[in-house]
C-alpha cells in the first residue's frame, strides 16, 4: 500500500481549528501557541518547565537537586548529556529490545489464553516493565510497584491547606510515595550500591544523588515516560482495529514503514496535548511576518494538537493520516509529538521501539476484535488523554 488516508474526525480527542491563530495572548497574560514555527522558536529559546506539576517541584528544599525534567540551562544540558547514552537507538536495541520482546510475548500470550481483556491494563504492564528496566527498578514486586506508581501518577495534585479533601489527597500521595521509596526505590539503590548496572539509578548514585532525589527522578520518569507510552499504544491499537487498511500497512511494512505510521498517529493525536513553559527572559518570536515579544515570566501554553496540524509544516490535508507525508528535512515526522529543544523527550526511541514490538504481536492475531471502544478521560498531570476500558477479544 503506497499511502493510507484516515480522517482524523473519528478519533481526535480535542477540537482542531482549521486556521488557528499561531501566537496570541489572552486576557490573563498567558500566551497560546498554535503554529509549528512559533512553537519551535519558543522551545529552543530561554524557557523553563511549567507543566508536569512544576510548581510543586519548585517548593522542594533548595538542597535537593531538581529532576532533569525541571532543570534548565547549563545544569540541564550537562545532565541530559550524561543520561543520553541510556536512551540512544543503539543502547535501546542492545540493552532493551530482547526484554521488550519477552514482555510483549508474555502479555499477549496471556491475553490470548484468556480470550480477551482490557488493553489499558496490558499496555500498563508493558510500559512499566520497560520503564523499570531503564530506571533500574528491578528489585521489587512489579505488580505491587505498578499499583503504587499508578496511585501516585494519577493523584489529584491540586492540594489546599484550607480544604479537608486537599489535606487527605496530600497525605495519600505522601503515603504512597513513602511506600514506593521503601519497597521499590530503596531496594534498587541498595543493590546498585553493591553492584552498579547500566541504568539510570546506578548513574545517579555515581553522581552522589540522594535517595530522595532518586525517588523524585523515578516518579518524573514514570509520568513522562510510562504513562504516555501506555496511552499511545492504546491509541494506535484503536486506530488500527477500526481501520483495517492501516493495520495491514503496518503488518506488511518494514521497520521504516511501521515507524512512519507510529509517528503520524502521534502527530494527529499527541498523548501530551499541552506543553507549558515560562519565559525565563524576553522571547522574540517571528510570527506572521513580524516579531512578537513574549515578556519574561509569562506563561506559555503550546497547543500540540493544533501545532501538529499546522499546514505550513505538516503539508496538505494536515488532519488526515498519511504515513508518506512529505515534510521538510528539519521537521520531525511527528512534528511536536516528542516536543523540541533542550527538553525534547529523551525516551523517544525507547517509546517507539516498545510500541512497535508490542503492536506487531497484538496486530498479528487474526481474530482480534474491538469489543468496546474506550472511555476518553483527561490526565491533568500530563495534560493529555487517557483511554480506559478499551476491551478486546480473541
Amino acid at each position: 500500500m503506497g499511502q493510507s488516508s484516515l480522517s482524523s474526525d473519528s478519533k481526535t480527542f480535542y477540537n482542531f481549528q482549521a486556521h488557528p491563530t499561531a501566537l496570541q495572548r489572552d486576557e490573563n497574560g498567558t500566551w497560546h501557541v498554535r503554529g509549528y514555527a512559533e512553537a519551535k522558536a519558543i522551545l529552543l529559546g530561554d524557557t523553563t518547565q511549567a507543566g508536569f506539576s512544576a510548581e510543586l517541584v519548585k517548593q522542594m528544599p533548595l538542597k535537593i537537586q531538581q529532576p532533569v525534567l525541571f532543570q534548565a540551562g547549563a545544569e540541564h544540558r550537562e545532565q541530559r548529556a550524561q543520561i543520553a547514552k541510556f536512551f540512544t537507538p543503539t543502547f535501546t536495541q542492545q540493552q532493551h529490545a530482547a526484554l521488550m520482546e519477552k514482555y510483549a510475548d508474555a502479555i499477549v500470550d496471556e491475553f490470548v489464553r484468556a480470550g480477551g481483556g482490557d488493553l489499558n491494563k496490558m499496555t500498563a504492564r508493558m510500559a512499566l516493565a520497560v520503564a523499570a528496566d531503564v530506571m533500574g527498578l528491578t528489585n521489587s514486586n512489579r505488580a505491587h510497584m505498578a499499583r503504587r506508581l499508578d496511585t501516585i501518577l494519577h493523584a489529584d495534585m491540586n492540594f489546599s491547606a484550607k480544604s479537608v479533601q486537599g489535606i487527605v489527597r496530600y497525605v495519600n500521595v505522601q503515603w504512597n510515595m513513602l511506600l514506593f521509596y521503601l519497597f521499590d526505590v530503596r531496594p534498587a539503590i541498595q543493590f546498585r550500591k553493591r553492584a552498579p548496572q547500566s541504568d539510570v539509578i546506578s548513574h545517579l548514585l555515581a553522581k552522589g544523588r540522594s535517595g530522595t532525589e532518586i525517588l523524585i527522578e523515578c516518579i518524573t520518569y514514570g509520568a513522562a515516560g510510562m504513562v504516555t507510552t501506555q496511552e499511545f499504544i492504546c491509541l494506535a491499537t484503536w486506530q488500527m482495529l477500526e481501520h483495517d487498511a492501516l493495520r495491514q500497512e503496518f503488518l506488511r511494512g518494514d521497520a521504516e514503514t511501521r515507524y512512519r505510521i507510529l509517528h503520524e498517529l502521534l502527530r494527529l493525536d499527541p498523548v501530551v496535548a499541552h506543553l507549558l513553559r515560562r519565559a525565563a527572559s524576553d522571547l522574540c518570536v517571528p510570527s506572521g511576518g513580524a516579531t512578537v515579544t513574549i515578556p519574561r515570566g509569562a506563561l506559555i501554553d503550546l497547543h500540540l494538537n493544533e501545532i501538529n496540524a499546522d499546514a505550513r509544516a505538516a503539508g496538505a490535508e494536515p488532519l488526515h493520516l498519511n504515513s508518506h507525508r512529505a515534510l521538510e528535512k528539519s521537521v520531525p515526522r511527528s512534528l511536536m509529538g516528542f516536543g523540541a529543544g533542550p527538553h525534547r523527550c529523551v525516551g523517544e526511541f525507547i517509546a517507539l521501539a516498545e510500541s512497535d514490538i508490542f503492536l506487531q504481536r497484538l496486530m498479528r492475531i487474526n481474530t482480534l476484535k474491538l469489543v468496546q471502544a474506550p472511555k476518553i478521560q483527561r490526565n491533568e498531570t500530563i495534560k493529555g488523554y487517557e483511554l480506559r476500558e478499551l476491551m478486546l477479544s480473541v
